[in-house]
């Protein structure tokens, strides 16, 4: 029996969504090459009072349950501004909010962000939770929002290390350090500015550095790399300007990954060598490679297809629970596996005829390697099953057989009241 969920009124809230009474403001993102604006990011404003700040705004619709209504009127609002001031040449960043995907699969981005994207340039930025919350709607957001000629970004850049495990499925154009990281108050920055170099190198990426107040953070972006900038230094979040020159430096466009209507094994026997395997040897690889995710210093996505609930032994469920708590995302796919197996372990159900029923896989990603097991179930031997089974260390081609198990995640929304709003600033 399904739970319904109880909402508290808010009349406050309520005035605020039938008066529309939201202002948009925008701050701009400059490049720093030339100083001069390459787009404006929208953020909300409530009126004056307790609903005035988006983080305030924000959780008042959430504790509403209007959380997608109050996202796709900032929406249309962030539209109807930009559209008036005639921003050509000019790119539009907005926050996508996860809880404004669709709930199944395919449907793609929402039809205000869909709206947005009829503008000549429009730049949605997503952060990792959206990624580890609602994947299956997001993957699908992002192909449809690029088949619109979007661009996207991923934010907060540093104020999660798990952010970093969502780059290399996502591939974004843009890539935004955290305020933190060019004000020097987070630790190990240099690993993990590192790997975000190393990756927008890779792949074509540009650098945004947030939170830019003093020239000294303006040296300190471009010794990371960063080609754009945006924080008060540069302006703080207002109404749109009447005259804008923009800059001469525009934004790049990454190719976007594809992601297969196929099986981990579908994909990876195109490139690599399949031999005959004993269940003991597959589990044996399997093993091998769950041994360098707990080793891994850098956060990682690690997908595990046990093909039925039958084969997963409870040491391996502490194994993947351990892994999830060190930093490790982790996906577990089987016939009769719970969405929810253990700890924040996420479970992909598999139906009765599902093909990946005859399959094993074991795919871990990193920031900047992948490695991966794969099998297909030949027939029965004396000793029991056996499998066509091979390896790959080729980090494309692991990213590539990853991305159909995570799109198949449940979105389901955890209710933790840590996450951040959306289109907060300060």
């Amino acid at each position: 029996m399904a739970i319904e969920e109880e909402f508290m009124p808010d009349a406050e809230f309520e005035a605020v969504m039938a008066d529309e009474l939201i202002e948009m403001v925008f701050q701009p993102v400059v490049s720093l090459e030339d100083e001069r604006p390459v787009g404006y990011e929208a953020f909300a404003r409530g009126p004056e009072g307790r609903l005035h700040s988006a983080a305030a705004l924000f959780h008042a619709a959430a504790e509403a349950g209007r959380a997608v209504e109050l996202d796709e009127l900032c929406a249309h609002l962030a539209t109807r501004a930009f559209r008036a001031a005639r921003t050509s040449g000019l790119a539009l960043f907005v926050n996508l909010n996860p809880e404004t995907l669709s709930n199944e699969p395919g449907d793609g981005v929402a039809p205000a962000y869909a709206d947005l994207m009829d503008e000549s340039d429009v730049v949605v930025e997503i952060t990792e939770r959206a990624v580890t919350r609602r994947p299956a709607g997001l993957l699908d957001a992002v192909v449809d929002a690029r088949r619109r000629t979007a661009r996207i970004a991923l934010d907060d850049i540093g104020v999660d290390p798990a952010s970093l495990a969502a780059m290399p499925l996502i591939n974004p154009d843009v890539v935004k350090l955290d305020p933190t990281i060019i004000r020097g108050a987070t630790g190990s920055v240099s690993h993990v500015i590192n790997a975000v170099l190393e990756d927008a190198r890779r792949r074509g990426a540009q650098i945004v550095a947030e939170g830019v107040e003093r020239p000294e953070h303006v040296a300190t972006a471009r010794s990371l790399g960063a080609t754009f900038a945006q924080g008060w230094l540069f302006g703080r979040p207002g109404p749109l300007p009447v005259t804008i020159r923009p800059s001469d430096q525009r934004l790049a466009r990454v190719e976007p990954r594809r992601v297969a209507r196929a099986t981990p094994y579908d994909v990876l026997i195109q490139t690599e060598a399949v031999h005959p395997t004993t269940a003991a040897q597959l589990n044996a690889m399997s093993a091998q490679i769950e041994d360098r995710a707990l080793g891994a210093t850098d956060p990682a996505i690690l997908v595990v297809n046990i093909g039925d609930l039958l084969n997963l032994t409870d040491d391996s469920l502490i194994r993947y629970a351990y892994l999830n708590s060190i930093g490790v995302e982790v996906f577990l796919v089987g016939h009769g596996i719970p969405f929810t197996p253990g700890g924040r372990v996420r479970g992909i159900p598999l139906a009765d005829d599902d093909p990946l029923r005859r399959e094993r896989a074991t795919l871990l990603v990193g920031t900047d390697y992948g490695t991966g097991v794969f099998g297909r179930l030949r027939g029965r031997g004396t000793d029991g099953p056996i499998y066509d089974a091979g390896t790959t260390d080729d980090w494309d081609r692991v990213i590539e057989a990853t991305l159909p198990l995570v799109s198949r995640v449940k979105n389901e929304i955890a209710a933790r009241g840590d996450d951040a709003a959306p289109g907060d600033a300060r």
